[in-house]
């Protein structure tokens, strides 16, 4: 095992490792989504309003497992900014679908690459192999 630096009781514990590498990838993700005006939760939720949108809000925040507080401050602010919008449900009009506006997907794009960058950065030591087989087992261990 290479020399990490971390004492040799924690190098080999998979946890440990795992919270090291996860502060260090949203260190960096937090401040590249920081440069275009978003969060975390919110680039989460704007994504996922572009990729399966439109979505229920309720959906939403099952889809990314956010709690629905914080989602409804997070829906807000994107809606507020003019990235998202409501509209009434036509298939159950008690609720509202949530789309992404054509300023949203511009700012979607935008973070997006500065992700792309914030993950390069993160990952620099890795080769692509080695990077897709990380990405690979992260899914695998994460997978509910």
């Amino acid at each position: 095992m290479a020399d990490d630096g971390f004492p040799k009781e924690l190098s080999g514990r998979a946890g440990f490792l795992l919270a090291q590498a996860h502060m260090s990838a949203r260190r960096r993700a937090d401040a590249a989504l920081g440069a275009v005006g978003l969060t975390a939760k919110s680039f989460a939720a704007l994504a996922t309003v572009i990729g399966d949108g439109p979505i229920s809000q309720r959906r939403l925040s099952e889809r990314i497992r956010m709690d629905q507080g914080s989602m409804v401050a997070v829906i807000d602010g994107l809606e507020a900014e003019g990235h998202i919008v409501r509209r009434r449900n036509p298939a159950d009009r008690r609720e509202y679908a949530l789309h992404a506006t054509a300023k949203g997907r511009s700012l979607y794009a935008r973070a997006d690459r500065a992700l792309v960058e914030a993950d390069n950065e993160t990952l620099r030591t890795l080769d692509v192999a080695d990077r897709r087989k990380l990405t690979d087992l992260l899914a695998r261990v994460t997978a509910l």
